[in-house]
């Protein structure tokens, strides 16, 4: 059930807000971490991919998207899709990609032929943002072969506006996200791009068994920066920013200041090559510094297979941490930053290092799943180099050799994590999957934050939130001057008595995929806020008053106080 509006006016008339579910301290709650709802709501689905050939890209992906897509107030799903034909073209009508959108009952029905984003090209990840400035989310899907943008008509129908906007995206791209490095209120996209495949190249597994190939087998790409130049147009800059001044086989993808210097900069994960860190040295232009900054390898100066990007205040001190993925053998790693222009290797003693050694991890995301006010961790999870069978799995048994659990880790709340089981973990660390995206969202409007799975197999799932004893909670969009608009790279912080919460506005998350522009906040047993303050893009912040918890606040550029 939803909250009466009427006691939002405590906010004041100094910006927009919205009730988005109940109160996260109500009835007790059954307990259970994480628990697969993809059935009862309608949203479980599966293609049959992969084959005996060991096509590489089937390992690689798909991802996933959690955004309001037809702007009626819940989250709808969209599920990249990759198949290549009977013809072993890249392009197959079973293939398709797929939204479906959420009913008032909270079931999830097909949309994807009405939608017009049912593409039959070989898919790989998704990106969010309100590109034209309309008020409503956009789409950008990455695919081998041609890169898609979609403008959202604003009822959950969408125009194929590719050629139109400029953009031409070529090749094998993967993770892309939008991002406003020239603060002018238009979201720019970045897309990091893999390598130079070649099909002819084969991989072996143990004893000379076919697998996929290594990626060590090829040459990376750099990736392609593109400045939105309003109306949905985009301009290629990957060369005058200096983007493409460097290849690499990126994969994950995050934004954030690395240096402090209140300019947007770029984090890229390369795959079994140093981590690329673009910092934004002038306005629109970018230098790659990850080694002086201690972001290109791991503690012990070696490169590793870097796939998913997670990133966030883990400690609460107010400075977001980086969290990559990797492959089995090598453990998850967790950069802190040191000071303004340094990061370290911290994994050990955080809790994510040895759990971590015999998985391999892709899509990742931090989220404060307890509403206790630190953020938890949430690890998808699936081999790429086959091993035997560890138990039955309700996959193809071309997939069952890669098929692992996923991994939940909660926050201790000083940054230090442990790893979820059983009953705590629920469906999410208990069943066999090939992980490989992973969105988050309150799905179902009840304060708690749900996560979207995409699997590797061509499976995907749902798993709503019901741990036990959560918090309250208050979700915060930034918005323009006009209210429409999402700004993205706002840094909201939020107070409740002597604690302090600091989250950015990003749609750009993981492995892969997006989820909506919003800020959630887990506020304990705090019963309300005393302030909120915005540190807009580009200089600027502004406080707005304190209320009510349990709701969504909307705060519009320049109606608070500086």
């Amino acid at each position: 059930m939803r909250r009466s509006c009427s006691t939002l006016a405590a906010f004041g008339a100094s910006f927009i807000a919205a009730c988005a579910g109940e109160s996260g301290s109500g009835a007790p709650r059954t307990s259970g971490g994480l628990l697969d709802a993809s059935v009862e709501r309608g949203i479980a689905f599966s293609i049959r991919r992969g084959g005996d050939d060991h096509f590489m890209p089937d390992s690689m992906g798909p991802g996933c998207a959690l955004f309001d897509a037809d702007g009626d107030g819940d989250l709808d799903a969209f599920f990249v899709q990759g198949l290549r034909g009977a013809d072993g073209g890249l392009a197959s009508d079973a293939g398709r990609d797929r939204l479906l959108l959420q009913g008032a009952d909270g079931r999830f029905r097909d949309a994807s032929g009405e939608s017009g984003l049912d593409d039959p090209r070989y898919g790989m990840g998704v990106a969010v943002a309100d590109v034209d400035s309309d008020g409503d989310l956009d789409v950008f899907v990455t695919n081998f072969g041609s890169s898609r943008l979609y403008l959202n008509r604003g009822d959950g129908t969408f125009l194929d506006f590719t050629e139109a906007s400029g953009i031409v995206e070529e090749g094998w791209a993967s993770s892309a996200g939008f991002c406003d490095y020239d603060a002018d209120g238009r979201p720019d996209l970045f897309v990091a791009r893999y390598l130079e495949f070649d099909l002819t190249i084969r991989g072996a597994g143990g004893g000379g068994a076919p697998d996929f190939p290594s990626p060590l087998q090829f040459k990376g790409l750099p990736g392609r920066l593109w400045h939105n130049e309003g109306g949905g147009l985009f301009r290629d800059v990957s060369a005058e920013s200096g983007i493409a001044s460097v290849a690499g086989r990126g994969l994950g993808l995050g934004f954030l200041d690395l240096n402090d210097d209140g300019r947007q900069d770029i984090f890229v994960a390369n795959d079994s090559e140093p981590n690329f860190a673009w910092i934004q040295t002038e306005p629109g232009r970018f230098e790659e510094q990850a080694f002086p900054l201690g972001l290109a390898v791991n503690r012990v100066g070696r490169p590793q297979a870097n796939m998913g990007v997670a990133i966030g205040d883990v400690e609460g001190d107010g400075t977001a941490e980086i969290f990559v993925t990797h492959l089995v053998s090598e453990t998850n790693v967790l950069y802190r930053r040191q000071s303004a222009r340094k990061y370290a290797d911290m994994t050990a003693g955080s809790g994510l290092g040895a759990s971590s050694l015999d998985k391999t991890g892709f899509g990742t995301a931090f989220a404060d799943l307890e509403n206790d006010g630190d953020l938890d961790l949430l690890v998808v999870n699936g081999r790429i180099l086959r091993r035997g069978p560890r138990g039955v799995a309700p996959i193809d048994a071309h997939w069952l050799p890669y098929a692992e659990e996923n991994q939940l880790y909660l926050n201790s709340g000083s940054g230090k994590f442990e790893l979820a089981s059983g009953e705590q973990g629920g469906d999410w660390s208990q069943a066999l999957a090939v992980g490989r995206a992973v969105a988050v969202g309150d799905v179902d409007q009840d304060g708690g934050l749900d996560a979207l799975v995409s699997n590797g197999d061509g499976s995907c799932r749902l798993y709503v939130n019901q741990i036990d004893r959560r918090g309250n909670y208050i979700r915060v969009r930034a918005l323009d001057s006009e209210g429409r608009c999402d700004l993205l790279g706002a840094r909201v912080e939020v107070s409740a008595g002597d604690q302090r919460w600091s989250r950015t506005i990003e749609t750009c998350v993981g492995y892969l995929s997006a989820q909506g522009p919003s800020a959630h906040f887990g506020l304990g047993a705090s019963a309300s806020i005393d302030s909120i303050v915005v540190n807009w893009p580009g200089g600027g912040a502004e406080k707005f008053p304190g209320g009510p918890v349990n709701c969504e606040v909307r705060l519009r550029k320049g109606s608070g106080t500086h």
